[in-house]
């Protein structure tokens, strides 16, 4: 596994943060589903 350290927004943080709360999941998890969502939609 590799490590990113990327900077966003404070707001999309913020959203990004209560959408994991609602959906009961990590950051993390939700980070690598939606660049595995968005990579599958480029095939």
């Amino acid at each position: 596994m590799t490590n990113v350290n990327i900077e966003i927004p404070d707001d999309l943080h913020k959203k990004t943060k209560i959408q994991c709360a609602i959906d009961e999941v990590t950051l993390k998890d939700f980070i690598i589903k939606s660049i595995e969502e968005k990579l599958k939609r480029k095939k």
